[in-house]
């Protein structure tokens, strides 16, 4: 029997996560490599004490095939009450019996995480679930149409140091179930996926906004970098000044007149505005400028 990339690397990790609440810390190939990408310090410094966490949703779709992929740094500061061996989260795994059945359950968008007393509204989660419902132009999307891989899959505080993880492992791990799905355009928020992108190699295919073609966006600062997947798939790489969190619903829409070549209603963009420099495709607008290096 065949076993796709999605299959794989569930499994990979279902056996990782099991082990590490079993008390273990194992480190097979290729995670020394991937672990040492990432030497931040201070709120930086990258902590083993919560359990990994690679992706967020319904990777083998076992109860939908995810119709967005929203790519994510890493999992954020580590929680010990939920997050670690005798956390919430880690009981829910264990009744669950695999992360990759917990991680469907949208455990960071429901109680007990969403408790006033505990976290509170998930500000980030719901900024990309409501993205997804304006790009996919369907408000009865939900966290099961949503897939959000990490680039490093350990806790930390913040993101102090360069990220460079190794790009055959996000190859293994990101890019090739990523190539499974359904999907087109690969989103990321936030300028580090820019430098991130290069770092692995993508070929740049268009710059838009800041430093690019002007699209219509109404933000000086908001800039759109798109990228080449070994797949075929796009990977658009979003950021503006002061916020790192998905474009407003009328930015999204000219976006995805750039990207798409229609209007929210189906109808034909306005004729793209090229900067000095830059050239157009048919549905993507290119500079030819050239990206500085991260």
């Amino acid at each position: 029997m065949t076993t796709s990339a999605r299959q794989r690397v569930a499994a990979f990790w279902d056996a990782h996560i099991e082990s590490w609440l079993n008390g273990e810390d194992p480190l097979p190939p290729p995670l020394p490599e991937w672990f040492g990408s990432l030497a931040g310090v201070g709120p930086g410094q990258v902590t083993r004490d919560g359990f990994l966490e690679p992706y967020h949703g319904d990777l083998l779709g076992l109860e939908q095939t995810p119709r967005m992929v929203v790519l994510g740094l890493n999992p954020g500061e580590y929680r010990q009450r939920f997050q670690s061996r005798e956390g919430i989260f880690a009981d829910e795994i264990r009744e669950a019996g695999s992360y990759s059945r917990w991680t469907t359950t949208c455990p960071y968008n429901r109680p007990p995480w969403t408790l006033p007393h505990e976290m509170g509204r998930n500000r980030y989660y719901q900024a990309r679930l409501e993205f997804t419902r304006r790009w996919l132009q369907d408000p009865s999307t939900d966290h099961r149409d949503l897939l959000i891989f990490e680039c490093y899959p350990w806790h930390s505080k913040a993101i102090t140091a360069p990220l460079r993880p190794p790009p055959e492992v996000i190859e293994e791990f990101v890019w090739q179930p990523i190539a499974e799905l359904p999907v087109q355009d690969v989103f990321a928020f936030g300028k580090p996926w820019n430098n991130l992108a290069q770092a692995l190699g993508l070929p740049l295919k268009g710059k838009l906004g800041s430093g690019g073609t002007d699209y219509g966006s109404a933000v000086p600062s908001r800039a759109v970098r798109a990228y080449s997947l070994p797949s075929g798939q796009l990977l658009v790489v979003e950021w503006h000044a002061g916020a790192a969190g998905p474009p407003s619903e009328k930015e999204i829409a000219l976006l995805r007149e750039a990207l798409t070549g229609e209007g929210a209603d189906g109808s034909e963009p306005p004729a793209p505005r090229p900067r000095a420099g830059g050239s157009v495709e048919p549905g993507l607008l290119v500079s030819t400028a050239e990206e500085p290096s991260p």
